[in-house]
C-alpha cells in the first residue's frame, strides 16, 4: 500500500484542523480533524470514491463529536470545586482587593487581585486606591463592595 494523494490530503486537512483548534479552543475542530484522519486511513487502505470519502469524513466527525466530546472535555477542561464553582471562578467572596481604576456605576473599573488586574463592577462608587471586598465573580468580571475595614 502506497501513500496516495487523497489520503495525504485528508491527513493534511486533519493537521490544519488541529492547528486551528489550538488557536480557537472550542474543542470542536479536534473531532473534525479526527474525522479527516479516519478518512485518510480509509482512503489509504481502500480505493474509494470522493463521495464516499466525504461521507466517511462527515459521519466520523459527527459521531466522534457526539460520543467523545463530553469525555474529552472533562479530561482536558476545568472541573468543579467542592462548592460547585468551576476552576475558572477563582475569586473568593470576602477577599480584600485594591481598586486600581475608579469604579463608577454603571461603568466598570479595575481591581488588583491574585497578581493581575481584573474588570470590576460595584453598586456604589469606589475610587482608585481604596480597599474593596469581592462579592462574586462572573467570568472575567468581579463584583466588589467597599470593604468594612480598610486593611488588606
Amino acid at each position: 500500500m502506497q501513500l496516495n494523494t487523497p489520503s495525504l490530503l485528508w491527513f493534511l486537512t486533519g493537521v490544519v484542523l488541529l492547528l486551528l483548534e489550538l488557536s480557537m479552543p472550542s474543542f470542536v475542530l479536534f473531532f473534525f480533524a479526527l474525522g479527516a484522519w479516519l478518512t485518510a486511513g480509509a482512503a489509504w487502505l481502500y480505493e474509494i470514491s470522493l463521495n464516499t470519502q466525504i461521507l466517511i469524513f462527515i459521519v466520523a466527525s459527527l459521531v466522534s463529536l457526539l460520543l467523545l466530546r463530553r469525555f474529552v472535555k472533562k479530561a482536558f477542561g476545568g472541573g468543579k470545586s467542592s462548592d460547585g464553582r468551576s476552576d475558572h471562578s477563582l475569586a473568593e467572596a470576602g477577599t480584600k482587593v485594591v481598586v486600581v481604576a475608579d469604579i463608577v456605576p454603571p461603568s466598570e473599573g479595575k481591581i488588583k487581585y491574585s497578581g493581575t488586574t481584573w474588570r470590576a463592577t460595584a453598586s456604589e462608587k469606589i475610587e482608585a486606591g481604596e480597599i474593596a471586598e469581592i462579592v462574586e465573580q462572573d467570568g472575567l468580571l468581579i463584583t466588589v463592595q467597599r470593604a468594612g475595614d480598610a486593611e488588606l
